[in-house]
């Protein structure tokens, strides 16, 4: 007998499109403002002459550029992000070696467990699921819809974790996908990477990210933060609060600092500050907010007293 799926939150994709596109957009009129200033100023500096046979044409040249900016920012930005997200759905089916990862067989016993946790949320099976070679505790979801979806664990986790533990920690990456908030991050990265595939370098990449589309990246980053709170909770629902509170205890008393191979938003657990520039919250608000759920669910959980019978005069 198919068991009654665990109902959860599945938050539509479209709002975080047009939350980051718009994102691009105001990032891209700030470009424009910053490009013009500069080259106002360099044309006061050549003097009265330069101003009078270049001015006009700067001025042409930005009127022509607010308009192609206006209107092709926000056409590039939903169309590139879609062919950038086509390039990450096509990365999750590429070979281990590739993705730094092993498959697990369909036997294996984790394998077995995410299949029959993805069957209570209502999910299809999970197509791929593996392991990475790092000492860490950590782990990954990818994939923009169930039906690609993959799960990954270190190393480290396995052989650190207990199996309630272990539980817990690919319940959580579950929920990222059960949720759709996995879907919701891919395709707002690859929005964000279209806006600057032009630059090769990562590092250049990342300065023109916060130069010009900086409302688009603190989006994402609260966006990040955001999700980790649901899938913990997730995790709670599928397994208990208390194994999801106790690998997080066990993340804060580890000597090995989370390796995040530059995906750290994509990671179950990364480097985190508690501010708005950091991918995940910190892991005591991460506790703090399931040891909350428990005190609410133990209340609700409590035997209502019944009021005390009032005294009924003795009939006489």
């Amino acid at each position: 007998m198919t068991p009654t799926p665990i109902k959860v939150s599945r938050h539509p994709v479209w709002p975080t499109v047009l939350i980051m596109i718009a994102g691009a957009e105001l990032g891209a009129v700030w470009a424009l403002v910053l490009t013009f200033l500069a080259s106002i100023t360099a044309l006061t500096v050549g003097g009265p002459v330069a101003m009078l046979i270049l001015g006009p044409l700067v001025i042409a040249f930005y009127g022509v550029g607010t308009v192609f900016v206006l209107v092709g920012t926000p056409i590039w930005a939903f169309v590139g992000g879609l062919l950038f997200t086509e390039l990450t759905i096509g990365q999750t089916g590429t070979p281990a070696s590739r993705l730094g990862m092993m498959f697990m067989t369909k036997d294996h016993p984790l394998a077995q467990t995410v299949q029959d946790m993805a069957q209570k949320l209502g999910l299809p099976p999970i197509a791929y699921v593996g392991w990475y070679a790092s000492d860490d505790i950590n782990a990954f979801a990818m994939g923009t819809n169930p039906n690609n979806a993959m799960i990954a664990v270190s190393k480290g986790a396995i052989e650190k974790l207990s199996r309630e533990q272990m539980d817990a920690v690919l319940a959580h990456e579950l929920g990222h996908i059960a949720s759709k908030d996995m879907a919701r991050m891919t395709y707002a990265c690859g929005i964000r990477d279209a806006l600057t595939f032009f630059l090769i370098f990562r590092g250049l990449k990342k300065i023109a990210r916060w130069v010009f589309t900086p409302f688009s990246e603190l989006e994402l980053l609260r966006f990040s933060r955001n999700r980790e709170f649901t899938a913990d909770a997730i995790a709670a629902r599928l397994t208990s609060a208390e194994a999801m509170i106790a690998v997080l205890q066990k993340l804060k008393a580890s000597e090995i600092a989370p390796q995040t191979h530059h995906q750290a938003i994509v990671m179950m657990s990364a480097p985190s500050v508690g501010t708005w520039l950091s991918t995940h919250p910190t892991l005591d608000a991460r506790i703090a907010k399931l040891e909350a759920s428990l005190i609410a669910t133990s209340t609700e959980e409590q035997p209502q007293q019944l009021p005390e019978p009032s005294p009924q005069p003795i009939s006489s």
